[in-house]
Formats: C-alpha cells, sequence, structure tokens
C-alpha cells in the first residue's frame, strides 16, 4: 500500500544485498556489509538493514517472516530521532555511542522478535502439537486449544489470548455480529483455511475432492447446504460473553467454551474460531507500546500490509500512504495506489476481497464470511481502509482490523451508518472501494477531497458517493462524480494533438477557400500545375503529425517493454536462485542456496522448463516455470503449493518486462525485466 520514496528505497536495498550473497543458514546473507548487519537472537538470525534517502541515511528496517502458513512479514522501520540516532552505517566501524545505540537495537529487535513469535504461537490454528524443534512437540497454540475443546470445557490462557478474546467480543458487539471470529468453521467449509487453502489437506465429511484441471476450468465445488445452515446457525457462530465466557481471577485468565457443537447427517462439529486477523493487529499495538515506552516517536511497524502503525517520518512529518485499487488485477503483488493520503501517529488497517478467491460457475467468491448467511460477503465492496489516529485509545490497530472486515460484511448502507455513527465517535478515518450492482466503481471516504491526492489515471473512474450535509452527517449519492487533473505529460500531448488539428482543419479550410477564388479561365493552368503545391504539402503534413501524436498518446504511453531476463527469487531469504537470459538463451543457476532447492533444467522446442523442488513443512513441494523465446514469455506450468495452486491458475503468462508470478505456500517469485 505504501507509497513513497525511501520504504520503496528500503525494499530495492534488500533485493540488491541479499541478491548478491548467496549464504547457508536461515537468512539469505551470512555476513555483514557497511549497510546491514545481522546478529543471532532467539536460535536465528537477524538482520539489520540501512534505511536511505539517497546517499543519506535516514533509519534502520527489520523484517521476519510469521505467522505459520500464512508466511505474514513484519517489518519495523525505525528512522533517525534525537531518541535515537541512526543516522549512519550499520555495519561499518562504529563509535562508541554509534556501537550503544546498536547494542540497543539488537536487544529492541530481538525482545519484538520473541513478542511477534509468542504471539503467533498462541493464536496460530495450525499449531497442533506436531511440528518439531529441537526433537521437541510445540506446545499446541491456545486457539486450536479452544477449537479442538468440547461445550462446556474451561481452558487456561494465556493474558494475550485473554486480551485479543476481550477486543474480539467488543467488535463483535460493536458491529453487531459482522465481525465474528468464530465462522471460522464457514471459513473452512468454503475452502479459505489454511488447512485448505495453503496445504490442500483434506479429510473432513464436508470437504469436496476435485482435480486441478476441474478446479482451473470452474473453481472450487460450493459446499452443501446442509452444512452452510448447520454451521451459520445462529447459536453455532455466538460470540457473545454468554457464549464464549472469559474469567480473569488474580494473574489467571481462562476462557468456557458455552456452544453446543453443529450435527450434521450424525457427525458433530465443534466451534471454531480464528483470531489470525486480529493477531497482526495485536502484534502492531504490542510493538508501538515498546516504541511508546522508549520514547521513539519516527516509525513505521507493518505487519503484511494489512495492520500498521505510523509515527513520524524521519524529517518529523507525515508520510504518504497509497491506497491500493482493488480492482487491478495485479494488486494483490503489486499494488497500484489508486489514491494517497498522509498519514501521521495513526494506526491503519487494510483489507480487499481482490485476495484469497476463486470463481465457480461465473461467481466470484472471497475469503472474508457473512456469519449470517453463511457466505462469502457479496455485498459489493472490494477493498477497505481505516484510519484511526493516535489518542483514540488503546488496541486500535486490533480493532481496526475488525473493523475492515465488518464494513465489508455490512456493504454500504451500514458503512454509512458506521460513518454518521461510531466512525465519528472515534473520529475514525475511512477509505472504501466500492462497485455498484450495474458494476460502476465509487469511492466511500468520509476523507475531504482536499485531503486525498489522486495516484493514477484510474481514480477518475470512481465517482465519490459520500456527501456531508450542512450538519455533518454524510449521505450516500450514488450519482456523485469526481475527476481529477489527468498527468501533466499526457495532458500536454493531448493540447498538443488538438491544436495540431486545429491548425490541419484551418489549412484545409484555406486552400479550398483559395481553390474557389480561381476563375473559370484558369483551369487549363491549374491542370498544367504540379500534384503538389506548398500548401498540399504542409496540410498532409500536418495530418500526418497529428496522427502520430495522438498514436504516441493514446497507444505507446503504456508501451511494454521488451522482456530480456527472467529472474527467480527465493522470498523466504531474497536469494536469486535462477536467471535466464532470454536475449543469448543462457541460464545461471545457484546449487548452494539456503533452503536446499533442487533446480533442474529441461530443453525444450521453443526454451526451456526449469523444475524448482524444495521441502516445505516436512512435505516436498515444487514448481514447474515454461520459458519460450520463440515469443518471448515465461509461465508457471504446474505446482505442488498447497489446494488452490494460483501460480499456476491466476498468473497468465508474463510477456514483458516488471512482470512477475508469485507461488506464496512455496515461497517462490518469479520477475521479469
Amino acid at each position: 500500500m505504501k507509497k513513497f520514496s525511501v520504504w520503496l528505497v528500503v525494499v530495492l536495498l534488500c533485493g540488491v544485498v541479499c541478491c548478491a550473497l548467496f549464504a547457508d543458514g536461515g537468512f539469505a546473507c551470512a555476513q555483514s556489509t557497511d549497510n546491514s548487519y545481522e546478529f543471532s537472537a532467539n536460535g536465528k538470525q537477524l538482520r539489520l538493514v540501512n534505511i536511505t534517502d539517497g546517499d543519506k541515511v535516514v533509519g534502520v528496517y527489520f523484517a521476519e517472516y510469521y505467522f505459520g502458513s500464512s508466511d505474514i512479514a513484519v517489518s519495523v522501520s525505525l528512522y533517525d530521532s534525537p531518541e535515537m540516532p541512526l543516522n549512519f552505517a550499520i555495519g561499518g566501524n562504529l563509535n562508541a555511542d554509534q556501537s550503544a545505540v546498536r547494542a540497543q537495537l539488537v536487544q529492541l529487535i530481538g525482545e519484538l522478535d520473541a513478542y511477534i513469535d509468542g504471539i503467533d504461537k498462541l493464536a496460530n490454528t495450525s499449531y497442533d502439537g506436531g511440528e518439531l524443534t529441537n526433537g521437541q512437540h510445540l506446545p499446541k497454540s491456545e486457539v486450536y486449544l479452544y477449537n479442538t475443546a468440547t461445550q462446556g470445557q474451561r481452558l487456561q490462557i494465556s493474558a494475550d489470548t485473554y486480551n485479543m478474546l476481550s477486543i474480539a467480543q467488543e467488535m463483535y458487539s460493536v458491529t453487531d455480529g459482522a465481525y465474528n471470529p468464530a465462522v471460522y468453521r464457514l471459513v473452512d467449509l468454503w475452502g479459505f483455511s489454511s488447512r485448505i487453502y495453503s496445504r490442500g489437506d483434506f479429510g473432513l465429511p464436508y470437504d469436496r475432492s476435485v482435480t486441478a484441471e476441474q478446479f482451473w476450468s470452474n473453481g472450487y465445488p460450493l459446499p452443501e447446504q446442509k452444512y452452510i445452515e448447520a454451521f451459520s446457525d445462529g447459536r453455532f457462530v455466538d460470540f457473545s460473553q454468554q457464549a464464549v465466557i472469559l474469567e480473569q481471577q488474580g494473574d489467571s485468565y481462562f476462557v468456557t467454551k458455552n456452544v453446543a457443537p453443529a450435527v450434521v447427517d450424525g457427525v458433530q462439529y465443534d466451534q471454531w474460531i480464528d483470531l489470525g486477523g486480529i493477531a497482526k493487529g495485536y502484534v502492531v499495538d504490542g510493538i508501538k507500546q515498546r516504541l511508546a515506552q522508549l520514547g521513539l516517536q519516527r516509525y513505521n511497524v507493518d505487519a503484511g500490509s494489512s495492520s500498521m502503525a505510523y509515527g513520524s517520518y524521519y524529517d518529523g512529518g507525515a508520510a504518504k500512504l497509497g491506497i491500493a485499487d482493488p480492482f487491478d488485477p495485479m494488486s494483490q503483488l503489486y499494488p497500484t495506489a489508486l489514491l494517497d493520503i498522509s498519514v501521521q501517529d495513526c494506526s491503519i488497517s487494510s483489507s480487499g476481497q481482490n485476495v484469497r478467491k476463486y470463481t465457480t460457475d461465473g461467481v466470484e467468491y472471497a475469503h472474508i464470511l457473512d456469519g449470517s448467511t453463511g457466505r462469502p460477503a457479496q455485498t459489493g465492496v472490494r477493498g477497505v481502509t481505516v484510519v484511526v489516529p493516535d489518542g483514540a485509545g488503546d488496541n486500535w490497530a486490533a480493532k481496526s482490523d475488525c473493523l475492515t472486515t465488518a464494513l465489508t460484511v455490512l456493504g454500504r448502507e451500514g458503512i454509512v451508518q458506521f460513518v454518521n455513527g461510531y466512525l465519528k465517535q472515534n473520529n475514525i478515518g475511512i477509505v472504501v472501494c466500492y462497485q455498484t450492482s450495474d458494476g460502476r466503481k465509487q469511492l466511500l471516504t468520509n476523507y475531504d477531497k482536499s485531503q486525498v491526492e489522486s495516484a493514477s489515471d484510474a481514480f477518475d473512474e470512481f465517482g465519490w458517493a459520500l456527501e456531508r450535509n450542512p450538519d455533518g452527517t454524510f449521505v450516500y449519492n450514488a450519482d456523485a462524480r469526481f475527476n481529477v487533473q489527468q498527468n501533466t505529460y499526457k495532458t500536454l500531448l493531448i493540447v498538443l494533438g488538438c491544436l495540431l488539428g486545429v491548425a490541419a482543419v484551418a489549412l484545409v479550410v484555406y486552400h479550398f477557400v483559395r481553390g474557389r477564388k480561381s476563375t473559370q479561365a484558369k483551369v487549363e493552368a491549374a491542370r498544367r500545375d504540379k500534384p503538389f503545391r506548398i500548401g498540399d504539402v504542409l496540410v498532409y503534413m500536418a495530418v500526418v503529425l497529428l496522427i502520430a501524436v495522438l498514436f504516441v498518446v493514446f497507444v505507446f504511453d503504456k508501451q511494454d517493454t521488451q522482456l530480456q531476463t527472467i529472474t527467480v527469487i527465493d522470498e523466504k531469504t531474497g536469494e536469486v536462485l535462477y536467471v535466464y537470459n532470454m536475449l543469448r538463451g543462457e541460464s545461471v543457476i545457484n546449487t548452494q542456496n539456503s533452503r536446499g532447492w533442487v533446480i533442474e533444467e529441461t530443453p525444450s522446442d521453443s526454451g526451456v522448463q526449469v523444475r524448482f523442488s524444495v521441502e516445505v513443512d516436512g512435505e516436498q513441494r515444487y514448481n514447474v516455470l515454461g520459458i519460450d523465446r520463440t515469443e518471448p514469455s515465461a509461465k508457471m506450468l504446474d505446482a505442488v503449493c498447497g489446494f488452490h495452486k494460483d501460480c499456476v491458475r491466476n498468473f497468465p503468462a508474463v510477456t514483458r518486462s516488471g512482470g512477475a508470478i508469485v507461488c506464496s505456500p512455496n515461497r517462490l517469485k518469479v520477475v521479469t525485466e
């Protein structure tokens, strides 16, 4: 989402550093450079990387992957400030003061890593005790223990799980059940849980078997109505204080599942909950509180670009936040910013229906479920961003996560009510990308037009559909439109084309007016004239120039560039695994990669096929990439990477530079230049 220069520099810097050095171990690089510093903490290798703006060092960046099979990147950007000077090369030769700051950073990042990992292990539905660490089984997650508990069972839980459940119950009440972590059995039924989506792990009676060919041609088979009705029964998805009983006794915390199981064909199904979404926001809140304790005010915390917290930018001002266009088919990988807003001292959450989805019988189904219907929400809400300023209270990154889900379920009318009620009371800003029943795109936002800056031409396609009354309330106006100025370059070309068109018309008129003044007596002389006079040549040249300019404006303005190289990257470590030069037909294979990827290249009639195989969570996974040199392109042909195989099904052949194919479960990315 973010669209500001330092963030981009950081990402590029991380890529350059990690791709330049091949290493053994858990991280991409095994040694530090002047602009990076690697250290051991909590049994793994962590890394600090400098944030730069041009040649100027402005801070330090840390990132690592968490949240089980989801592999969510959590990052912390700390900017240079009086409280913590960070304007030096973190891996260079340091003086005493700089060494002390680096030592403080190492301790801080180690603490944050342990904290994030701890919340992950409490809330992740996949932690069933089967994973081994140093020969020992990990303890089952507390959410997993709740999900496997029976009606009436009382469990002792940690303070953090108690807090997350309390926040979830508060937001369940505030949204009248539109946010409901107890719909997880429905999420699983529709194929969006990690059990199905990431691992393709079938075995329950309501699972539908489907071949890859069937899935690609017609999507995931829909569940039987009897399961939808059973799992959406109001008593089964009840998450109120009477259904999920929370207790605190001194320093001890407890939860009791007071929900009867659903019964279908004689089989009992216990209520399942999922705190995965709220956990990311809870982590952001916890990191933010720790930074506040240290007096740090210049930072950015990001958990998967869906939960964020901003302090001040490195210059003490606000940063630009880009709101992604959810209608862009590539937005889940390389978000195209639709609009920009300035953010500072706030918590942010976003969600979109453009990720985790499939199409069956021509109907699109996405991952946000409506517990009242038992079906994926289909309200026309395509993307929601919630911005809560500091001062509103605690845990707002977590609460914002709940709000984005709830507003998607509530739809347009519910959003208007929330804007005039709960959001107004808490000074919360929202930006909602909405599609009407007839396909028109609209923005539902309580931001003033002066607070929003267009970030792309696509912004012109959206109508500004919330209008403020004199009393401060908002109403929906289906016919509202908000147009912004096009980019200057394109506008100048269009103006030039119009001027040339006017000039051409004027020359033609002049030419024919002059011709009409010729007398009959000069007809014979006119016949002896040269076929092209100067006036004719000018007319033809003007018309040709006009056509050329308009062609540049409307065709070459977005012209693709020629595909020259294909690079395959291990997203988990940042290492380059494979590079193919389309022009020369040559390749380079990294056989010393740290995760043990086995890379096999096989020539084909038109190019090569490359098989990448690796062990993931004890299972052998692979991807097969096809590269065509006759019609330069790259396409993922096959994969074992979970059930949905998005890298094969959702990504067309890449035929230009700047394209990408991503296999999220296997953490493999293909980029083209």
